[in-house]
């Protein structure tokens, strides 16, 4: 337990303080190991559903091409960079900040992706994912949660601390399917990477799966891994398998927005035991989502979970395109805000918001040749 920690401003707790501080003086100062699961699901190929490329068809290339940026510099699996509609940036820019500054190690695994990306990846027999409108989205779903599982145990055996996280396009649409078809929610409360949030076509989406499956809102309370199967994505099972496996050793630091929420609302179901040792780490863009409701969904996971957000701000920066995350595009993905958090944690602070920013732009002039 760490003697100095004190919450830097560049961090907020939202939701139970004393559980927080609890892990944040456990792990302030330690090592901590980053792991990012890339996987597709062909919802994110629905016409209007996911701004996470610039067209529905690019969606497949996301993940791949997030994780190239990360582990390369550079992508190899598309030309240029995984971009919203109108140029602004992936957030796997920020991600790729925390961790170039914290140096902390990382690690990419591939959930199910049907564009395999172009560097070594953890394998743990995933397949992509169909649309969420058949009824049986996810194969091998017991399978890659238990390999999943054993990653966890192993990542626990040498570090202090794990973050997990994911690049999954369209994935607020199947984690909203599997929380409904748990109950954890009965309306949409998960974020869009678009200010404009598509919420009644991602809720129609999700009711005809449902109804493809043949369940109800609820029915699945206490069988998350086949609400996963029937309308979920190959990421889910992962990483829920992934938080268990390490949990039980070791804190948890579940990066990434309402797509996470999914696989908190899985784990805590299949093992509660993981509640006191896990936390969200997030943006402050995703908690002032005016779209979106992750401190809601969180309550009706668990109140014992908390969420700590990093405050990074994009106002003041003078591209554009980064500037646009102020105005409600992206806000989190590919674990930007977890890595952020990870990185503030195993520096003791010493790592501050202005410090991010300033490694984003030099990463963002660099890959759009910017001079």
């Amino acid at each position: 337990m760490s003697k100095n920690f004190e919450l830097p401003p560049s961090l907020s707790i939202n939701g139970n303080e004393k559980i927080a501080k609890d892990i944040l003086s456990r792990i302030w100062g330690k090592q901590g190991m980053f792991t990012c699961t890339v996987a597709n699901t062909l919802t994110s190929t629905i016409p209007g559903l996911s701004d996470a490329g610039d067209t529905p068809e690019l969606t497949m290339f996301t993940p791949a091409a997030d994780a190239e940026l990360l582990v390369l510099g550079k992508t190899v699996c598309m030309k240029g960079i995984p971009i919203n509609p109108g140029g602004i940036p992936t957030p796997a820019t920020l991600t790729q900040a925390a961790l170039e500054l914290s140096k902390i190690p990382y690690l990419i695994v591939n959930g199910g992706c049907k564009v395999i990306p172009n560097i070594p990846c953890i394998e743990v027999g995933g397949e992509y994912g169909e649309k969420v409108t058949t009824g049986h989205a996810v194969k091998h779903v017991k399978e890659v949660f238990e390999k999943g599982k054993i990653f966890g145990e192993l990542l626990a055996k040498s570090y202090d601390f794990i973050v997990i996280s994911e690049s999954c396009a369209g994935g607020t649409t199947t984690a909203l399917a599997v929380l409904m078809a748990m109950g954890v929610v009965k309306e949409n409360l998960v974020s869009s990477s678009s200010p404009n949030n598509p919420k009644e076509l991602k809720t129609n989406t999700v009711l005809e799966g449902l109804k493809a499956a043949g369940i109800n809102i609820g029915d699945l309370k206490d069988d998350p891994l086949k609400a996963i199967e029937c309308v979920g994505d190959p990421m889910i099972p992962v990483n829920a398998g992934i938080l268990i496996g390490a949990a039980k050793h070791i804190p948890v630091i579940v990066g990434g927005g309402t797509q996470m929420a999914a696989v908190i609302a899985a784990a805590v179901i299949l093992d509660p035991s993981v509640i006191g040792n896990i936390f969200q780490g997030t943006t402050r863009w995703l908690l002032n989502d005016p779209n979106s409701n992750m401190i809601k969904i969180m309550d009706s996971i668990s109140p014992d979970i908390p969420i700590i957000n990093v405050n990074m701000d994009y106002s003041s920066s003078p591209y554009e395109g980064l500037q646009a995350y102020e105005w409600g595009y992206i806000k989190e993905g590919v674990g930007c805000g977890g890595a952020s958090v990870a990185a503030i944690i195993e520096s003791e602070g010493k790592i501050t918001c202005d410090d991010l920013l300033e490694r984003v732009h030099k990463i963002y002039k660099n890959i759009m040749n910017f001079d």
